[in-house]
């Protein structure tokens, strides 16, 4: 399967590279083949919901939806994190030192507000390691796209922080921000070190789908990864993939029960009302107490956040 559409491996690597190296940023519309971006979505189809489901699933923040371990469920997406045109640009950006960072499927939704930010921040410290992020979009682009302020990742660290209000960037920044909306399959490379956020949206039916993935010189998250995906295992891959590696930074993002949405918590509460209901109407007069005493607990002991 092709990854990559004619027009975006047309572009030379002197001008990706240059774009990034000048501005922190590269965006090519329509990057990506239809035949992948149906491929991706099947692969996060097939992964499911639920509770107590012994496989990989999605987890929910308020606002958003995350899979952060697509290396297990997705041939298509490793195929794609480690695509030899990637490894041309990062060999030139990064050197030969750099390993997969993290990398997941995402889904925001209306009512979430990103506060501008950079990435490199790790563990409550300010670090200086060049970083890139790869950026997909997997659904079309018109509202609450991804955002960065031009040329920032050349000043960001002079200051050791790494979120900025609104109003600083406003104020400062006006002049150099740039959106970039645009169809399914727009892919964006970024230095981490840029001011960057994705614009946010209110409408409450609103949802953008992304691929990500970031590379650097640091350990990265603890990986899943199906062996049956991976075709050449070299020492380069090894390294890539953190074989032998110490683990990174803690998973994110971090969710129990009580970072879902409202409305789902409300279907898991429902659902051991109907199960509390079942076990009523079918035990017999004198286990009723007991029965009813069990499902309470049960209800409490596997929700505790609710």
């Amino acid at each position: 399967m092709d990854l990559f559409s004619e027009s975006f491996l047309s572009i030379p690597d002197a001008i990706i590279v240059k774009a990034i190296k000048t501005d922190g940023v590269f965006c090519a519309p329509a990057a990506l083949t239809e035949n992948f971006l149906r491929s991706i979505c099947e692969d996060i189809a097939h992964t499911g919901h639920g509770l107590n489901r012994n496989w990989i699933s999605p987890v929910f923040t308020r606002h958003q939806l995350f899979l952060c371990h697509m290396t297990a469920v997705s041939r298509s997406f490793i195929k794609f994190c480690t695509h030899p045109r990637f490894f041309g640009l990062f060999d030139q950006i990064l050197g030969s030192s750099y390993c997969l960072k993290l990398q997941r499927y995402y889904e925001t939704y209306g009512g979430h507000h990103m506060q501008w930010h950079t990435d490199n921040w790790r563990e409550s410290a300010f670090v200086h390691i060049p970083s890139l992020i790869v950026l997909a979009y997997i659904s079309d682009v018109e509202d609450g796209e991804f955002q960065f302020v031009r040329r920032s990742q050349n000043w960001s660290g002079e200051e050791g922080y790494n979120d900025y209000t609104d109003q600083f960037v406003e104020q400062n920044c006006y002049r150099d921000i740039l959106s970039f909306s645009g169809p399914r399959g727009t892919l964006i490379i970024y230095d981490t070190c840029g001011i960057h956020r994705a614009r946010p949206v209110k409408k409450g039916k609103f949802v953008r789908k992304s691929i990500v993935f970031q590379v650097d010189s640091s350990p990265g998250e603890p990986l899943l990864i199906n062996p049956e995906y991976i075709d050449n295992l070299d020492d380069r891959m090894k390294r890539y993939l953190g074989f032998g590696l110490p683990p990174g930074p803690i998973l994110w993002p971090q969710t129990d029960l009580s970072t879902m949405p409202l409305s789902m918590q409300s279907e898991i509460f429902w659902y051991f009302i109907r199960r509390l209901g079942k076990k009523i109407f079918r035990a017999p007069a004198k286990l009723l107490p007991l029965q009813v005493k069990s499902v309470v607990k049960g209800f409490f002991r596997h929700s505790p956040t609710l």
